[in-house]
């Protein structure tokens, strides 16, 4: 992704904008999280018992706030890049296999996206909850679905993008 705004299209301005917010999001949450672990630890010290069903939000959380941060850490080049076997590829290929890796983790985020969707509404439909809190499990579907398909969005420009730029001979 480009630094200079100037040189951003409308799409990726709107795309780095909703990732920022679903990664400031997930932010809130682990820092809720965290405050809510602390809390459950000085129960269990002061009172002897911890906060009924504190590992069942943390749970839940952690995947939401884990999610959330995947569209924004796309974008920023933050994946994870194993180049030992392409130190000494020429720039030409090494934008070809990142182009490759664009592709290839859409085809994972859109897996994902339908197997969230479709796991969701089972548990919509068979009424399963955390033990202790009685949360419903396909609450956390909704976030889950809605970070990936954020994720897929933000894979999808940034392939379009890195095709175009490489089929122009500026990558």
């Amino acid at each position: 992704m480009q630094d200079d705004p100037s040189q951003q299209s409308g799409l990726s301005v709107a795309l780095t904008a909703l990732s920022r917010v679903f990664a400031v999001a997930g932010g809130l949450i682990l820092t809720a999280l965290t405050v809510l672990s602390v809390g459950s630890i000085a129960s269990r010290v002061v009172v002897g018992t911890p906060m009924p069903g504190d590992f069942e939000l943390v749970e839940m959380g952690c995947g939401i706030a884990v999610f959330a941060f995947l569209p924004y850490c796309h974008l920023k080049n933050g994946n994870v890049i194993v180049d030992f076997f392409t130190l000494k590829a020429s720039e030409a290929l090494k934008r070809v296999l990142d182009l490759a890796g664009h592709i290839v983790y859409l085809g994972i985020a859109v897996l994902l996206l339908w197997r969230m969707i479709l796991g969701g509404l089972d548990r919509l439909a068979s009424h399963e909850s955390t033990m202790i809190l009685a949360v419903p499990l396909w609450v956390g579907f909704v976030p889950i679905s809605l970070s990936l398909l954020l994720l897929i969005a933000t894979l999808a420009y940034t392939a379009w993008r890195d095709a175009a730029l490489l089929a122009a001979g500026r990558r």
